[in-house]
């Protein structure tokens, strides 16, 4: 569909704009799915990329987390209305907090690569599968309290330390998560280790037979 700019908003087909969303989304389902393994079987010259792409999301994350923290130090000290500060503080989080996250994600993508690359099983001795699934469980499914909805986030009371005002973000799209009390969070297995106290392989463990 070609929209001309004599069309407004209300000429356009949405119902026909999400058909092709859904479709597009069972397309990306259906596509095949490889291993860390296989993937280096496919492209072993990555191996030799990995460390610099480590390096090279490494700094992307500082930026972000350092790009983070003078937001904040801003809102606290430019803006003087409570409701204001609250606000801006909510947006940095959701939006800030989720490069920060989808950082994170990648560069523990990239380390469990290297391992494998390397020659070694990852960390755990669990197939890569098992990790997947692992990773693949709701973080909010793993949480007994409830979460409100923020934009595209859940917030809520941090189940990893005490406070009275909620500080802890959960990131469906990526499923991840993050304390801006405590500034602890991460996928889901992390977070299991966190909360629990558990080793890597024990959070894949319990992660796979929930």
């Amino acid at each position: 569909m070609i929209i001309t700019s004599r069309q407004t908003t209300e000429d356009f087909d949405w119902e026909f704009y999400d058909h092709a969303l859904d479709l597009e989304k069972e397309w990306r389902r259906s596509l095949p799915r490889f291993t860390d393994k296989e993937l280096l079987g496919i492209f072993p010259e990555a191996k030799t990329v990995i460390p610099e792409k480590i390096a090279e999301w490494q700094e992307i994350r500082d930026e972000f987390s350092d790009t983070m923290k003078k937001k904040l130090t801003l809102i606290k000290h430019r803006i003087s209305d409570e409701f204001s500060q609250w606000f801006w503080r909510e947006w940095v989080k959701v939006t800030d907090g989720e490069r920060l996250l989808k950082a994170d994600r990648h560069i523990e993508r990239l380390k469990r690569l290297l391992v494998v690359g390397k020659g070694r099983k990852p960390k755990g001795w669990f197939s890569e599968e098992q990790i997947q699934q692992a990773l693949a469980v709701p973080i909010e499914n793993l949480i007994n309290q409830p979460l409100r909805k923020c934009g595209k986030a859940l917030v809520g009371l941090c189940p990893l330390h005490n406070e009275r005002h909620p500080s802890f973000y959960v990131y469906p799209e990526t499923n991840s998560c993050w304390c801006y009390g405590c500034g602890r969070g991460g996928d889901s297995i992390n977070f299991i280790k966190l909360l629990h106290g558990y080793s890597f392989k024990e959070a894949v463990q319990y992660l796979i037979t929930k």
